[in-house]
């Protein structure tokens, strides 16, 4: 019996305890229709302890009001600042910013599907489970709203090198313009995304998130953009990011990024430079030789290409005089010419390519004086 009442209390307790949680976010909504600062103000300090509560943080109510009070509070300060009054620039750009994260994790949850009494969905005439909603009217015509807000406020933290503010402010004007209720809502070109993708991914990029940067740039470039070398700041990326693997010795992670990279993006020589790389440090340059010929293929005036191509088959010949310490010049010359033949042309077009590459000159040298010694003409 004992048992059977301190269940019963517990019961009780969580049932108050829901009940005074959603007494909170009830008081708070009453407030986010105001127009004044300070009662907007108030209405997110009352509800933001709803927001981590487990009894309301998975309600639509809770998110929704916040977000409406934040979206409120913005709308206000850019009020007065378009007066020239006072307002704090710090507020009003992070009440926008929670405005949209509020609101974006509200709407899922608004989104219910619709029961029968015996437990069952319903289902609409095309066979589709219904969607019963309640916030969601007020929800979409508030992020669609101030999309351009923050666009401009991810411009002025690139101004300002603010670039964390600015990826996210970015990234949530491309979670709505994309999302389908934005399409349907607003009208903004491929081209467009893929600029603002491009500085989303740029903004990344100077803080070292290059995980995210990398793919920034890569759904810029896959919607057409090809400014502000994008292409050598997604390959920047990811040579930081298989970098990091190698330095783990983590080769299996580094060609598995490679690999899928190279998938999306098959023209891209500096991803068979950095294959080839890996499998340098990973099993030796025989292995690694294939892919740095690979990328001069694939980019006939990319220099590191033929660079790589050239060193590589520089160290195949010098390997040979290695191999063979008791062989006089005139039998070592046979050896290593058709390694030193092979590799001239390609370090003589990455000089071409690259004239502040001063390692290739140096293995250009170094073969001419083997050659000179050894007797051979070229």
């Amino acid at each position: 019996m004992k048992k059977t009442i301190l269940l019963l209390a517990c019961a009780s307790m969580m049932a108050t305890s829901a009940m005074a949680q959603m007494s909170v976010v009830k008081e708070a909504a009453k407030l986010t229709g105001s127009t004044k600062v300070e009662d907007l103000a108030k209405a997110l300090d009352i509800i933001k302890p709803a927001l981590t509560n487990p009894e309301t943080a998975q309600t639509a109510d809770a998110w929704f009001n916040a977000g409406k009070a934040s979206f409120g509070l913005y709308d206000q300060l850019l009020a007065l600042k378009s007066m020239n009054k006072e307002y704090d620039a710090n507020v009003m750009s992070s009440a926008l910013m929670d405005g949209f994260n509020y609101l974006q994790k509200a709407l899922p949850l608004d989104s219910v599907k619709e029961t029968n009494k015996d437990g069952s969905f319903k289902m609409d005439k095309e066979g589709n489970v219904k969607i019963k909603t309640k916030f969601s009217k007020d929800i979409i015509p508030l992020l669609t709203g101030h999309v351009n807000d923050v666009a401009q406020l991810g411009n002025e933290a690139l101004q300002s090198e603010k670039w964390e503010v600015a990826a996210q402010a970015y990234d949530n004007y491309c979670n709505i313009i994309t999302s389908p209720f934005g399409r349907a809502n607003t009208v903004v070109g491929d081209s467009t995304i893929a600029q603002v993708r491009f500085f989303e991914g740029y903004s990344q990029y100077q803080v070292k998130n290059f995980a995210d940067a990398f793919n920034n740039f890569s759904i810029a470039r896959s919607l057409g953009y090809t400014e502000n070398q994008v292409v050598q700041y997604q390959t920047s990326c990811l040579a930081n990011l298989v970098q990091d693997m190698l330095d783990k010795k983590d080769y299996a992670g580094a060609h598995n990024f490679i690999d899928n990279a190279t998938a999306k993006d098959p023209t891209n020589a500096t991803l068979y430079d950095i294959k080839g790389f890996t499998l340098e440090l990973e099993k030796g340059i025989d292995e690694a030789l294939p892919y740095y010929q690979k990328a001069v293929e694939t980019d006939p005036n990319y220099a590191n290409g033929y660079y790589d191509t050239g060193r590589v088959l520089y160290l195949q010949g010098t390997k040979v005089i290695a191999d063979h310490p008791n062989d006089n010049n005139r039998q070592l010359a046979d050896k290593i010419r058709p390694y030193f033949d092979k590799a001239l042309p390609y370090l003589e077009k990455a000089a071409a390519l690259d004239e502040n590459n001063t390692k290739v000159k140096t293995i250009i040298d170094d073969i001419n004086y083997k050659y000179e010694v050894m007797g051979i003409k070229k």
